[in-house]
């Protein structure tokens, strides 16, 4: 995840998210992988699906033709319940005519042990999507029209209000797919153009991930949700 953002994951999912933050124990886990792999990468885009978009109300409303969500290296012992993922944003618009930059600024989208688990299909609650920053940085959203930005919207670290991520196995052994909701966003802006201080904000949006055994993201590997 514009947020958006794991959440815009936020910016928005992804938006995920993807600091670091605990992972919740579970006698079960939602995702494994390889025997004998130490380590998963995962690449997520929304290739083939609709617009990230993320809607602050009243303010700013931006989507994104292109997100990317890469995460670094997740260690494994063939089970796995934490992903952090790194989000990119890309042919991004907001009110419907001008140009929008975002930026994650090293903030990250965290999920953490999801609520429901079932066969080939897990679900994250609110409580386990994260919005994870580095101390002072926050994922900006700048809108721009003929060389003007006339405001830029903010969403710091934080666990939204409410929303879910939906996820399930594809029939290719090594992709997922998921559906994220997430509202509640806490967020900011410089000035009312992007819609009013301490708003609250949406972001929804679809992609499918691959996961990978090489920190190049090149050679795939086996994820299920079992």
């Amino acid at each position: 995840m514009t947020h958006k953002y794991k959440a815009l994951g936020l910016a928005m999912t992804a938006m995920f998210a993807f600091g670091a933050i605990a992972a919740q124990g579970a006698p079960a886990s939602p995702l494994t992988v390889n025997s004998g792999l130490s380590k998963l990468f995962i690449t997520g885009t929304n290739h083939g699906f609709s617009t990230h978009t993320f809607t602050a109300e009243p303010g700013l409303h931006a989507t994104c033709t292109h997100a990317l969500y890469k995460s670094s290296a997740t260690p494994t012992s063939g089970a796995i319940n934490e992903i952090t993922l790194t989000p990119e944003y890309t042919g991004c618009s907001a009110f419907g005519f001008a140009t929008a930059h975002v930026k994650h600024n090293g903030c990250t989208y965290t999920l953490t042990t999801p609520t429901k688990l079932k066969a080939g299909e897990v679900t994250w609650g609110k409580e386990q999507i994260h919005v994870v920053c580095p101390e002072g940085k926050k994922i900006e959203i700048t809108p721009t029209s003929f060389g003007v930005s006339p405001c830029t919207g903010f969403i710091g670290s934080q666990t939204p209000t409410a929303g879910h991520l939906v996820a399930r196995n594809l029939a290719n052994e090594f992709e997922l797919t998921d559906e994220m909701t997430v509202e509640g966003i806490t967020y900011t802006s410089t000035n009312s153009a992007c819609g009013k201080n301490n708003n609250t904000a949406k972001f929804v949006g679809n992609t499918s991930a691959t996961c990978y055994s090489n920190e190049g993201h090149i050679t795939k590997t086996s994820c299920r949700f079992s």
